[in-house]
């Protein structure tokens, strides 16, 4: 049975739970209905079957679905697209004009995320190629309308990655925000994504960019939908910085990427959260955690 979300009576959220050990209530894909029907982020490969699945609860033909929007083409958010288009023949793909290359030929896509990810990539599926013909480059500040209260404006917002962007509903004063903002799990965990190649002035450029939007609602690809979004993105915003100043501090001493996590956990009260999860939660965060430090420090 696919866990479905209901955040307002035109968008839900489903859990893709790819059969990954971790990674049962860390992935999602919104459903956006009006006269058009979108989503946002097909998740990996693995999980398409569950995408496919929850249209299906939902009572959503797989033709109906118009436009997948990509938050980003990191594997984790868009690495089943390629099987997506398959199975969604009427789909138009938007995504950022940086990750065009990526989604016709993925060849170095795929070799980096097994690269950084090693055996997490292949559980999340190789990523296949989306014909050229299904792809719309998005533009900062386009518009795509879904309905008449389902309007999306298309921000760029690159710092996480620098092919990401964001969607702002204005109507439900919603903002989509795949990783921009980092991750949030059960409302109140929250922690940065600051992978290699990482740009910390983008990331703050873009974080401003959200807040500016003055937001009820953050929407988030890992995972949820939440209250007091602003606060939450002033959150991040102080984090980073800290994490950054520490970051820097321990590469200058000489310390290892292990040792300044180790840091990060005694001067930010955020990352409590890691003392009480399950051992395969804690695998993922260690993982990826590891992986923003690098962000962090920049390269060798």
């Amino acid at each position: 049975m696919i866990e479905i979300h209901k955040i307002t009576p035109a968008i839900n959220l489903l859990n893709l739970a790819p059969p990954i050990t971790g990674f049962q209530h860390f992935i999602g894909s919104y459903v956006l209905h009006g006269e058009k029907t979108g989503i946002i982020d097909t998740g990996p490969a693995s999980a398409v079957p569950n995408l496919v699945a929850g249209l299906k609860t939902l009572g959503i033909r797989p033709q109906e679905i118009a436009y997948i929007f990509l938050t980003h083409v990191h594997i984790d958010h868009a690495g089943g697209i390629g099987a997506a288009v398959r199975e969604l023949p009427n789909a138009a793909v938007i995504a950022h004009p940086r990750a065009r290359k990526h989604l016709i030929d993925p060849t170095e896509l795929w070799e980096a995320s097994r690269k950084t990810l090693g055996e997490l990539a292949d559980d999340y599926g190789k990523i296949e190629a989306v014909p050229e013909s299904r792809l719309t480059n998005a533009a900062d500040g386009m518009t795509v309308e879904l309905g008449k209260r389902m309007k999306l404006e298309i921000l760029l917002t690159p710092g996480h990655a620098p092919h990401h962007l964001s969607l702002f509903n204005r109507s439900d004063n919603i903002v989509f925000a795949g990783e921009a903002a980092g991750i949030c799990l059960g409302g109140k965990i929250l922690r940065s994504g600051t992978p290699p190649p990482f740009s910390l002035t983008d990331y703050l450029t873009s974080l401003d960019h959200l807040i500016a939007l003055k937001p009820n609602k953050i929407a988030y690809g890992h995972f949820g939908c939440y209250d007091h979004a602003t606060e939450k993105l002033e959150t991040v915003k102080r984090q980073v910085m800290e994490w950054y100043r520490i970051v820097t501090m321990g590469k200058k001493a000489g310390k290892t990427t292990e040792e300044i996590f180790q840091l990060m956990r005694d001067h930010d009260p955020n990352l409590k959260y890691l003392n009480d999860l399950e051992p395969g939660d804690f695998a993922r965060e260690y993982k990826f955690l590891i992986n923003s430090i690098k962000g962090l420090a920049g390269p060798a």
